[in-house]
Order: C-alpha cells, then sequence, then structure tokens
C-alpha cells in the first residue's frame, strides 16, 4: 500500500488495484483485465485469436465481479502484518456494492458526462471548466451534442473543484495529474483560463495541468502560454486530425492546418508539451495519400521534440452521421491496418513519438463504448505494474517489462 493505492497480488487468483476510498480501478481475474472508471462504468479487455476485445461488462455480472474484488480485500485483511495496510484494507473492506452505486451517483451529479480524454489522462483529477464544445459542428463527432458550450464563472468553476476533492477523498491520491475539460477550455476568456489554472492548482496542490485546446478558436498569445506553463500547464491536446485542407472540409472542420502549426510551435516556445490526434482512415480510400502527405508535413513544421506525443485515433465512422453521408468510400479494417503503419513508419522515421488512441477504451465517462476493438495480433504489451504491492504470499512470475505507468495504451 504505496503510491497512493491498495494493490494485491494474489497467487493464482489475480491483481487488484484500488484507490485509497475503497474504489476498485484495475483487475486481473480469468486471464481478462479489467478498468473501472470513477462514473462505474467497468470495461472488460482480452484477446480472441487475432483481435482485442474491449466490451462494457453488464450490470449483474459488474456487480458479482466487483464483489469478488472486494471479497480478495477481506482476505487480504485478515493477513495484513502492519497498522498502516491495515488501516487501509479495512477501509476498503467495509465497501462494498451499495457503496459504489452510492459514489456513482455521486459522480452524475458533480459532472456533465465526460465524453472523451486522451489515453495518457484516465488516471487523473477532471476538472470541468467549461461545458461542451465552441465548435460543435464536426462531420465526425457528437461528443458535445447532448450539450450547449459554455464557461464557468470562475467561482463555479472553484465550487466545482472543491465538490470534486471532497468527493474524492484520500482517493485523490492515485490521481497525479489535473485534466481542464471539456473540449476548449483553453478558448475560454483569458482571465477566465487563468483563473482555472490558479484554482486547479490550489485545489490539488503539486499536480501538473493538461487540457484539450483547438486551434481555430484559441485566442492565448506566446505571451500566455509562457504564463500558464509557469503556473504548471504541462501539455496541450490539439485535435489536428489532418493536415490535408480537402480532408479538413469533408471533417467539416475549418481547414486551416496552418492555425495549428502556429498553436504548436507557441506552446513549444513556452515549454509546453503537444499531443497531436490524427484521425486514420479520414477522407476515405480517395483521399488516402493526400491524408498521410499533407499530415506528415503539416506536423514537420511544427518543430516537435522529444516531450511531445502524437496519437493515431482510428475513424470511427457511425451509420447516418454527417460523416457518413458526406464520405462513403470508408476504409476497410485491413486497410486501417496500412494508413496507421505509414503514419507510424513517417512519423517515427523522423524521431517523433507516436500512441495509439482508441476511444472505445475510455473508462472516465458514463457513455457506452463499443463492442469490441479489432487490430492485427502482435507482440503483447501488458499493463504496467504501476502500483507497489501489498502481496497475499510469494509473488506471481516475472512478466514482460511494461510500458510507461503514465499510459496505458491498447495493445498492438
Amino acid at each position: 500500500m504505496i503510491g497512493g493505492a491498495i494493490r494485491l497480488v494474489a497467487p493464482n487468483e489475480g491483481v487488484y488495484v484500488l484507490d485509497l476510498e475503497g474504489r476498485p480501478t484495475f483487475f486481473e481475474h480469468g486471464m481478462r483485465s479489467y478498468e473501472r472508471g470513477l462514473s462505474g462504468l467497468l470495461v472488460r479487455k482480452s484477446w480472441d485469436g487475432g483481435r482485442r476485445i474491449v466490451e462494457e461488462v453488464p450490470g449483474g455480472e459488474r456487480e458479482s465481479l466487483l464483489e469478488h474484488v472486494y471479497g480478495a480485500v477481506r482476505r487480504a485483511l485478515e493477513g495484513a502484518a502492519d497498522e498502516a495496510t491495515r488501516d487501509a484494507l479495512a477501509l476498503a473492506a467495509s465497501r462494498g456494492i451499495g457503496w459504489l452505486r452510492e459514489d456513482e451517483r455521486r459522480f452524475a451529479s458533480l459532472y456533465m458526462p465526460i465524453s472523451i480524454l486522451p489515453p495518457d489522462q484516465y488516471l487523473s483529477i477532471v476538472l470541468q471548466a467549461t461545458v461542451g464544445c465552441s465548435y460543435n459542428k464536426c462531420s465526425f463527432c457528437d461528443f458535445y451534442r447532448d450539450r450547449g458550450y459554455r464557461a464557468k464563472d470562475p467561482r463555479e468553476f472553484e465550487a466545482h473543484a472543491r465538490e470534486v476533492r471532497e468527493w474524492l477523498g484520500a482517493g485523490a491520491m492515485l490521481r497525479g495529474r489535473i485534466f481542464l475539460a471539456d473540449a476548449n477550455p483553453l478558448g475560454a476568456p483569458r482571465d477566465y483560463v487563468l483563473e482555472y489554472a490558479r484554482i486547479a492548482r490550489e485545489t490539488f496542490p503539486g499536480r501538473e495541468l493538461f487540457a484539450f485546446a483547438d486551434y481555430f478558436s484559441t485566442r492565448l498569445t506566446p505571451s500566455d502560454y509562457a504564463r500558464l506553463r509557469s503556473m504548471g500547464l504541462r501539455r496541450v491536446y490539439i485535435g489536428l486530425e489532418s493536415g490535408s485542407r480537402e480532408v479538413l472540409r469533408v471533417l467539416n472542420k475549418p481547414p486551416e492546418p496552418r492555425l495549428a502549426v502556429r498553436m504548436a510551435r507557441s506552446l513549444g516556445e513556452a515549454g509546453i508539451s503537444r499531443g497531436l490526434i490524427v484521425l486514420v482512415g479520414a477522407g476515405g480510400r480517395g483521399l488516402w495519400r493526400r491524408h498521410v502527405r499533407e499530415t506528415v508535413d503539416v506536423i514537420d513544421s511544427m518543430d516537435l521534440g522529444g516531450d511531445d506525443l502524437i496519437f493515431l485515433s482510428r475513424l470511427l465512422v457511425k451509420p447516418g452521421s454527417p460523416y457518413a453521408l458526406a464520405e462513403r468510400d470508408h476504409m476497410e479494417a485491413r486497410e486501417l491496418d496500412a494508413q496507421e503503419r505509414e503514419f507510424e513508419d513517417e512519423l517515427r522515421s523522423r524521431g517523433l513519438r507516436v500512441a495509439p488512441y482508441d476511444i472505445r477504451e475510455a473508462i472516465y465517462r458514463s457513455r457506452r463504448p463499443a463492442a469490441s476493438c479489432t487490430r492485427p495480433r502482435g507482440p503483447r504489451r501488458r499493463r504496467p505494474a504501476a502500483y507497489p504491492s501489498a502481496r497475499l504470499g510469494p509473488p506471481p512470475a516475472p512478466r514482460p517489462r511494461a510500458p510507461s505507468r503514465r499510459w496505458w495504451p491498447c495493445a498492438r
């Protein structure tokens, strides 16, 4: 029990991770892994032949699995040696399905639906500075169609942050970052943005800040970015999607990639890391080559470095969506595989860091994920052993070296 989490390793049974308030966050059981979001969403991940399967666990089975987790905690409590471990396990053992239901209701009262997060932010403290998306017209995106856009008054945001702190309690120790939501908090009035940063850091001291931003409506200056960096802003995620003006038109996104270049350079000069999101499959077969070539050209112009990340996110085409109606030449799974490899090869040959971004694996939300994620089977990357252990008996056999604890990518 170190580092803000309870981690139990039970030989021949599984691995269980809970926060210090007793909320299960991750466990392995029956050769499958499970992740639970604060909303109560429980996602199961497994392999079936060459497919990576990601699915939401339904209610009855979900409760049975969570009862199993609490049973493991109670068994661990019987053999706990030191007082601190006993106290943490005793609190977790006192929780149960009824407590989790009430905790989930509290989550729903504090947040509008958290529709999407970057994949390295699933263990962040999310604070909603703005509600919705100021643009909300992209043909491929319906994350914020259920709400209008508004920027919270700093006093409202401060009350929200304090309520989140009270609700998380000791569970906040597991979450070492702050993510400012929703879609574009940096697009709020400048004075509001500075207040959001100050309030977030004062409410949750010692944590760096992260946020989404769009490149066509954010009006901050290079000096504003420098000030925000001094206030703890660590990385900004930009939905580039494509560097091709023609592809951006199909996506119904302002076709001005030069603005993305300007924003990325301003952030870099301020010492703020960039997280670029590229849509694999955008524009369909007809725009395949232009999408890859022109996107890579735009990224070349951004002067990215070793601290920056490029996320490759497969476009999920929803039947009946404006994108589906505008672009009918959709790519098949094998073609998406090929285009993703092209992007990876081009970007990694330039020394850039590339990571997969499968939005169906998000757990800090209340929407239902799609049933499965299909990728070619390659070397399996195991979830990192991110938390020191309170072990039950001898340790399990060594596992392959895991990726960074900061983000947990979909296996490829």
